[in-house]
């Protein structure tokens, strides 16, 4: 034994790892003496070894197996997260996407709404449609070609959020487009006026140049014509056996929003852009109320004509023009001559008529026809005996300024002349030289002869200021 090798195999990792770690201590054993061989089955060792190695064989490979199934699981658990990471991911970005989309349509819905408004209001947004329009008619008349809503604000020098603004029907308010006051009748009573504010003012007046002024009037319609006055209109009536008047009850008041609308229409315009142009030469007439410390602006009748506006006057005109056709053909068949001062229609022929009552029936149908309404009260029948008055002025033989007017003014300067420029200013709130100056201008239109008269007497006019 004492021959024996007793280092330790140094390939003793190798073989347990060949023959199991039993198997080795066993061999080791026997080499190292502790063991006689005879004491041991070989084949039965070498058997149980192999069988022993085999489980341990196995159960390697079921280690593998189940580390590699632990594996899985750890990937599939990695996938589901990166799955779950991706589903939310998608989630977010189907949500931005959404929302931008939401957005843009939101962006598109005002843009469009501004380039073509739906609703600017009850009672005036039902024909706002921003297509059609006759451009042949348009280009035949002179008149801007403008068929959008940014278009027409871009020409007013407007943003189109401010031309909404403007023009939005309001049925209460804390805004008026307008400021309000009364003036007094010649006949008595007050006549409401509706002044433009300057934005409303600034685009009446583009209204006013760019297209009524360009549309030819009626020669009958003799009022707020450039070049054509009282005179011209009482000039035409003169030396006529009968003068005959009827008064158009409420014009102005009478030329409501869709007529308006329908004129603009008429001149070519397509339905949303002559909606606009009729919101801007509109306004319902208003009443201040207040309540809980605020003021609000309350319409109290229907849209219509406002007395003050520069575009009204023109617009009337033009309005009643198919009325003066109509009129002047029968006046022309009947013998009289025709004229219109606003909402006075003139009449007048040298034919000894007992009875005009066929042509004041006849021609108050046509009023009815055109959407108007004869002032019964006011209607006159003024034969060449008796007084014979148009507009204001005395046409028996000639044109003369009546007795009544002569002493109005004559009264005017004798109180400046008395009582001093200054009280009968304040007494009249208004400039007293400039309201004399007036009157002046005015007879001296009529009759010269008259001016020079006030002027001889009144020779502080002429130094005044």
């Amino acid at each position: 034994m004492s021959n024996q090798d007793t280092s330790l195999n140094p390939e003793w990792k190798k073989r347990i790892k060949q023959v199991g770690k039993r198997a080795f201590e066993v061999e080791e054993m026997l080499r190292l003496g502790f063991l006689e061989p005879s004491n041991l089955n070989v084949e039965e060792f070498e058997k149980a070894a192999q069988d022993l190695q085999n489980v341990r064989n196995k159960l390697e490979k079921t280690n593998i197996e189940i580390e590699s199934l632990n594996n899985v699981e750890i990937a599939i658990d990695k996938i589901r997260s990166k799955r779950i990471k991706e589903v939310k991911i998608k989630a977010e970005l189907r949500k931005t996407n959404k929302e931008k989309e939401k957005k843009l349509r939101l962006e598109e819905n005002k843009k469009n709404r501004i380039q073509f408004p739906k609703f600017l209001g009850r009672e005036v947004s039902n024909r706002l449609k921003f297509i059609g329009g006759n451009e042949e008619r348009l280009e035949s008349n002179g008149l801007p070609k403008i068929n959008a809503f940014t278009e027409l604000a871009s020409v007013l020098e407007l943003e189109p959020e401010n031309l909404q603004w403007l023009i939005y029907n309001r049925e209460d308010s804390s805004i008026d487009h307008y400021t309000r006051f009364y003036i007094s009748k010649r006949s008595g009573g007050k006549r409401l006026i509706s002044s433009p504010k300057p934005t409303l003012r600034k685009a009446q007046n583009w209204i006013l140049k760019e297209i009524l002024e360009k549309i030819k009037l009626h020669p009958a319609a003799m009022a707020f014509r450039s070049g054509v006055s009282v005179l011209d209109n009482a000039s035409l009536h003169t030396s006529k056996e009968i003068v005959l008047r009827i008064d158009i009850k409420d014009f102005f008041p009478s030329i409501v929003f869709p007529r308006v609308r329908g004129f603009f229409e008429s001149l070519g315009y397509n339905p949303g852009i002559s909606s606009v142009f009729a919101l801007l030469c509109t306004d319902s007439p208003r009443v201040l109320l207040n309540q809980q410390n605020k003021s609000y602006f309350v319409e109290v009748g229907e849209r219509c004509l406002p007395q003050g506006a520069c575009t009204s006057p023109n617009l009337a005109n033009l309005i009643t023009n198919n009325l003066d056709k109509r009129v002047s053909a029968y006046a022309v068949k009947s013998k009289w001559i025709y004229s219109r001062y606003a909402d006075d229609l003139i009449l007048s022929t040298k034919e000894k008529i007992k009875n005009p009552d066929f042509l004041i029936s006849g021609i108050s149908r046509i009023i009815s026809d055109e959407g108007f309404q004869v002032n019964q009260k006011k209607t006159r029948i003024m034969r060449k005996s008796g007084r014979q008055i148009v507009t204001g002025l005395l046409v028996n033989d000639g044109v003369r300024l009546t007795k009544r007017d002569l002493h109005r003014f004559r009264a005017f300067f004798h109180n400046c002349k008395t009582k001093g420029i200054e009280k009968v200013s304040n007494e009249i709130g208004k400039d007293a030289i400039s309201f004399a100056r007036g009157y002046l201008a005015y007879v001296n239109m009529i009759s010269p002869s008259e001016a020079n008269k006030f002027i001889e007497k009144n020779s502080w006019l002429l130094t005044a200021k």
